[in-house]
């Protein structure tokens, strides 16, 4: 340190690109660093005489004596042994950059045997020591080590989280590049100088406490990484709340369908004969198979939503003063717990075993009524309806369990019609029964997925859950029914029911 007429002067050294920090633009030394030295040196009236350079060339000059101290650095235990730092003002975490396409990558033991650019000096050769086989290739800065993963020199980049993301941002390549997994090792962040010179650090120290007291610190924060807006706390319980009580019915669920099953395989024991022995062992083992398809279904359709929500939380303490990533937190962490309370809502349908309450009703009524229920959806994605159901006909059944399935069969055909197509639905009486057919010009299904369909949680549909067309099987089985699937890849579905006919009204 000197003194040039009777002002203390700390040379600092500092990164010259290391943005939104610190770095070098048009010729003036700016960065969020550097306004909160001015700051401190406004308050404590030391003067900071700046030398910006590239990093490694900054902690060369430090250990020479050729500056008292570097302005901002990352702590570690490992350079806590050679460096004295000043009060932590901001929390600083490394992050993992691959590309887009890129779906082998997703934590540091993952970049074992992999090309990896880092900053020469930087904290990220640490973290990368500890990864056996890992190809470290050292550049001058961060800026120039993201240029080598953009060219495809390098299967990933290790460095700051927010500069990688500033240098993408403002180079216009941000839809090349993605981060993966969680950040890594969040730690403080502040500045540095040698164990011999910590008595420089009691003015500065002082200096940031003041700053932060005064409101300049914060000021200075909104003016680099953006103003915060913070979540309202009774949103955040209610959520938890919705987690919590859906964890707990789908877990009663879970139960409810484990004692269903041991509750069939001892009535069936108490049935069986010497002679049924062998069939009835291999239908014992079919059951258990089924079973174990449900529960690992429902475990899956479970998992999804719950890994995700928990996925968002473990990054709340490290992002909670991130605006977007609130807003983002709240839209999807709300939108996984409705997945819940429709996966709830679908097994309890499934499960429940309500015996139909048979009668007579029209059936074009309930057709329209179904057809009245889906009309803005029909108008909105451009689909024409063809009704072919006369008026006379009138089935025996449970006309809300007939209707539940002309509402998942009518969902299925108009979900499979984006762009717009027909839908037409036509019924005739054949003997005992009245044939309905819903037929659709969308995409149609697979022919290996045509005889799965009714299979419990089996779904192509992107966030289905699978137990639409299994409850439909159910209800009109128990009508005394029956429902067919017809389809072509590319041509569109046609689906058949056969319903008990309670005869035609001609009046």
């Amino acid at each position: 340190m000197e003194e040039k007429n009777g002002t203390k002067v700390i040379k600092v050294a500092g990164d010259n690109n290391f943005p939104p920090f610190e770095f070098l633009q048009n010729g003036t030394y700016q960065g969020f660093n550097v306004d909160i030295l001015n700051s401190v040196s406004i308050e404590t009236g030391v003067t900071f005489e700046f030398h910006p350079m590239p990093w490694e060339e900054a902690l060369k000059a430090l250990e020479n004596g050729q500056v008292d101290a570097i302005q901002g650095m990352k702590y570690s235990r490992e350079r806590a042994k050679l460096y004295e730092f000043s009060e932590p003002y901001f929390t600083s975490a490394q992050g993992i950059f691959v590309r887009k396409q890129n779906y082998t990558i997703f934590s540091p033991r993952d970049l074992a045997g992999h090309k990896v650019s880092v900053q020469r000096g930087d904290i990220s050769g640490e973290v990368l020591r500890h990864v056996n086989k890992a190809h470290m290739i050292k550049v001058e800065n961060q800026a120039e080590a993201l240029r080598l993963l953009l060219d495809g020199e390098v299967d990933a980049f290790v460095g700051n989280q927010i500069t990688g993301q500033y240098v993408l941002q403002h180079s216009d390549r941000y839809d090349e590049i993605k981060i993966v997994g969680d950040p890594i090792d969040p730690t403080d962040y502040g500045l540095a100088v040698l164990k011999k010179n910590k008595e420089l650090l009691e003015t500065i120290n002082e200096g940031i406490r003041q700053i932060k007291r005064n409101g300049t610190y914060k000021k200075i924060e909104r003016k680099w990484f953006g103003e915060y807006i913070y979540p309202h706390y009774f949103l955040l319980e209610e959520m938890l709340t919705y987690i919590l009580t859906g964890a707990v019915i789908l877990f009663g669920i879970l139960l409810m369908i484990l004692w269903w099953n041991f509750a069939l395989k001892r009535e069936l024991r108490k049935r069986i004969d010497d002679y049924q022995k062998t069939m009835d062992e291999l239908a014992r083992k079919d059951r258990l198979q089924s079973l174990g398809q449900l529960v690992a279904g429902i475990a899956h359709e479970i998992r999804n939503p719950i890994t995700t929500i928990l996925s968002y939380s473990q990054m709340l303490p490290q992002k909670y003063d991130n605006r977007e990533y609130r807003e983002f937190f709240s839209e999807h962490v709300a939108e996984e717990v409705r997945r819940l309370n429709r996966l709830i809502n679908d097994l309890l349908d499934f499960a429940r075993q309500r015996p139909p309450e048979r009668t007579a009703f029209n059936l074009l009524d309930l057709v329209q009524a179904v057809h009245l229920y889906f009309h803005p959806l029909i108008k909105e994605k451009a689909i024409r309806v063809h009704l072919d159901v006369p008026p006379s006909l009138y089935l025996w059944a449970d006309p809300q369990q007939i209707k539940q399935v002309m509402i998942n069969v009518f969902k299925n055909a108009i979900d499979a019609m984006n762009g717009g197509g027909s839908l037409a639905i036509s019924a005739k009486r054949n003997g005992e029964f009245v044939e309905v057919t819903i037929a659709d010009s969308g995409e149609g299904i697979n022919s290996d997925d045509l005889s799965k369909v009714f299979e419990p949680f089996f779904s192509r549909k992107p966030g289905g859950v699978g137990l639409g067309l299994s409850i439909c099987y159910q209800l009109i089985e128990e009508n005394s029914g029956s429902i067919n699937i017809q389809s072509k890849k590319g041509e569109g579905t046609s689906v058949l029911l056969k319903i008990p006919s309670a005869g035609e009204n001609t009046s």
